[in-house]
């Protein structure tokens, strides 16, 4: 059961196969084999390794000194340790840690971080990977809702890990009893907005635990609406992840106009990345590198 890791500002994310071995810390690591010959089991095994989890830790040490005359085997075989969200500590293997951009607080908000893919399991992943608990996610061009409800499930499932790990107070107040009811509770963490009514009622149909809303992002009155909605229903009052699958073969202009007009909303924060799918607009930039190079 291999599962591999993000790290990245000593966080990191782990898609796993759900081994048992550190289920308590939801972030389980590799090597886990059990090797009993009943073919029942190696069924189970098989249709379990099939999933992805990403499950989050924290590096707490990276000692092992690697160079350009290390070899391929002798990376293969560095481990890391990890801390999970419950606190268990694990070595994984270093090749299945992936970097995570993790929120960070600045006085003066950063322009958001483009990202471009040309392909859908690549953009899911990437959203995957770098929407934390702490980040509130919207998709533009949701269709039926399908990345969003991934999103809303690795939130719930992949934990959170501090970057100080709180020492034990006997004074703590349990974490049923904090953030009594704010308003905050009827939010929702991740947004879908497209704009086909069939989608959108398929979508809030199918997932219940997000909201998905019927909006043109590219008319103005309804992309300001989009934002007052996000304030009133949306936790943090505004995405801080925004995805943009506007149909992956969009001429690269209608793509850019929604990128910047996504920039140039006033939102009551702005998003710290946008992640866009659109094969034309990645091609289009891989040729104006080569021509720069």
């Amino acid at each position: 059961r291999r599962n591999k890791k993000n790290k990245g500002s000593g966080s990191v994310d782990a898609e796993s196969e759900e081994s048992n071995q550190a289920s308590s810390s939801k972030q389980n690591i590799d090597d886990q084999n059990n090797d009993h010959g009943h073919e029942s089991n190696q069924a189970a095994l098989y249709n379990r390794s099939k999933k992805e989890f990403f499950l989050r830790a924290r590096v707490i040490s990276d000692d092992e000194v690697v160079n350009d005359e290390t070899s391929e085997q002798e990376r293969s075989k560095r481990r890391v340790l990890v801390r999970y969200s419950k606190g268990a500590t694990y070595r994984v293997r270093a090749y299945n840690l992936l970097s995570v951009l993790e929120p960070s607080v600045h006085k003066d908000a950063l322009p958001p971080l483009v990202v471009v893919t040309p392909e859908t399991h690549i953009y899911r992943r990437i959203a995957k990977v770098h929407t934390t608990p702490e980040d509130s996610f919207m998709e533009i061009g949701c269709d039926y809702g399908i990345t969003v409800d991934k999103i809303q499930t690795s939130i719930e499932e992949a934990g959170n890990v501090s970057k100080e790990w709180p020492c034990e107070t006997k004074n703590e107040v349990p974490i049923d009893e904090k953030e009594e009811d704010d308003g905050s509770s009827a939010k929702v963490s991740c947004v879908g907005v497209d704009r086909s009514i069939e989608s959108i009622d398929i979508a809030n149909e199918r997932y219940s635990k997000c909201k998905f809303l019927l909006v043109n992002v590219l008319v103005p009155e309804e992309m300001a609406t989009l934002r007052t909605t996000c304030e009133s229903s949306l936790q943090g009052e505004a995405p801080s992840i925004i995805c943009v699958d506007i149909n992956g073969n969009r001429e690269i202009d209608g793509v850019l106009r929604c990128v910047q007009m996504i920039m140039n909303e006033k939102w009551k924060r702005q998003p710290r990345m946008i992640i866009v799918k659109s094969r034309f607009l990645y091609w289009d930039l891989k040729e104006r590198k080569k021509q720069q190079e």
